[in-house]
């Protein structure tokens, strides 16, 4: 199985819901069966008594296990409606794209499974528990109170947990968390020696015969690209392959995925398609924009009349300028892979510096074009841009800082509006002249 099949079914796993659960549950079958099989065969050989607290007889373990099981799965049903409120709450006042933050988060699952996997160990032992199997004193009952102890300290964390979850604030952090993560996976792949970031796009390789074109053999978004086996496939056959598409772009049955230049005595496997994931759903690895998607969407409906709360677009700009700025380290558009005697073998695009201002502050500067408040703070954003950048990006945010502002409705802006963006103007002027 190669890397991005692999890859494939990782990702399906990240998204599944039932995984950590069922893992609690598994643990919790295994130490029923332990404690089980340590009151049927361990204790009665014992030389010693054990004390009080640690072992019950059969009927009072029987009352624990029945009393612990139905206030386990009290709990647990309580937990899977908190967490449905919270769903409702972010797919409301947020995004529905950042549902899988929370349903996603180790945290949830954890203590759904933890609760899960103690309502299974009670009703499990609760069922093996008979009068005559047993000869004496059991275990299983103190056991089953110490795993709902420590439910409970479970749950109070998960209230915890779901109050910080559902304040904004911490919601951008965790976006933008996930955002700096993936950008500083894709600079440690584009730092590598054998591979280049160049803004020209290179020219048609004329010294092969053959091209050949690979479709998707499905629907969906692009959500893993395995440069490195395209790449030693290339290298070994004297192959040049080309990736049409950005990673997170749809793509249909009818789409050109890989375009392959090569010899003719080079026979190109259909299996190479498989070295591009594509799935129903857009995630974070691999493609940046989409994190930056999600961080814009929280400020979209935030700038929406119904929630109208400008407050919140701002600190999502304040955030995504640093994403930004992290993220135009590398600014060229097209990575080439290059071979030991530096020919390109494999190419890929991303996205330019312009592409990312207006696909992360277009939508922003449209809907919140009446607040004088998002769009001191877009032109702020643009000059602290600008401040840590390299020239070429400061090429791009002369002519889309005049686009943000032209968009603006200057009939709201009164005499003292003017003069606050007319300051920020003059240093975002600075900014953009003053050499690096």
């Amino acid at each position: 199985m190669n890397r991005s099949v692999a890859m494939k079914y990782i990702l399906k796993i990240k998204d599944s819901i039932w995984v950590t659960p069922v893992f609690y549950c598994l643990l919790a079958v295994i130490l029923a069966l332990i404690a089980v099989y340590t009151d049927i065969n361990v204790l009665p050989r014992l030389d010693f008594e054990l004390p009080f607290f640690l072992a019950t007889e059969v009927d009072l373990a029987k009352e624990i296990l029945g009393s612990i099981s139905g206030a386990l799965l009290t709990m647990t049903t309580i937990t899977f409606s908190t967490i449905m409120v919270v769903l409702t709450t972010y797919s409301s006042q947020f995004s529905p794209r950042v549902l899988t933050n929370f349903v996603n988060d180790r945290r949830t699952m954890r203590v759904l499974g933890v609760f899960m996997g103690g309502f299974l160990y009670s009703i499990l032992s609760l069922a093996f528990m008979q009068q005559a199997t047993f000869e004496g004193e059991v275990i299983s009952a103190i056991v089953a109170v110490l795993l709902a102890v420590l439910c409970l300290f479970f749950f109070a964390y998960f209230i915890h947990f779901v109050a910080s979850s559902i304040q904004v604030s911490n919601l951008i952090d965790s976006l933008v968390d996930d955002v700096k993560d993936e950008i500083d996976r894709e600079g440690e792949r584009l730092d590598q020696a054998h591979v280049s970031v160049t803004s020209l796009k290179p020219e048609m390789v004329e010294q092969y015969d053959e091209t050949t074109v690979l479709s998707s053999e499905s629907f969906g978004f692009i959500q893993f690209i395995d440069h490195d086996d395209l790449f030693q496939w290339a290298k070994k056959n004297d192959a040049v392959i080309r990736v049409t598409p950005l990673i997170g772009e749809f793509v249909t049955t009818s789409t050109e995925i890989l375009t392959i230049s090569h010899g003719k005595d080079v026979e190109v496997p259909d299996s190479l398609i498989s070295n591009v994931t594509i799935g129903r759903e857009q995630n974070v690895y691999q493609d940046v924009d989409y994190g930056l998607h999600k961080i814009v969407d929280v400020a979209l409906r935030a700038l929406s009349p119904g929630i109208n709360d400008p407050n919140t677009a701002v600190q999502c700009i304040h955030y995504l300028t640093e994403a930004l700025i992290k993220s135009f380290k590398h600014t060229g558009t097209y990575v080439i892979y290059h071979d030991d005697r530096y020919l390109g073998r494999l190419i890929t695009r991303r996205s330019s510096v312009e592409e990312k201002l207006y696909n992360v502050l277009s939508q922003i500067s449209f809907y919140g074009r009446e607040d004088v408040v998002v769009l001191e703070t877009l032109l702020e954003s643009m000059q602290n841009i600008a401040l840590n950048s390299s020239e070429d990006v400061k090429q791009e945010i002369r002519p889309f800082s005049r686009y943000i502002y032209d968009r603006f409705d200057e009939a709201v802006l009164h005499e003292v509006d003017h003069k606050f963006i007319n300051s920020r103007k003059m240093a975002l002027d600075e900014a953009l002249n003053e050499a690096r």
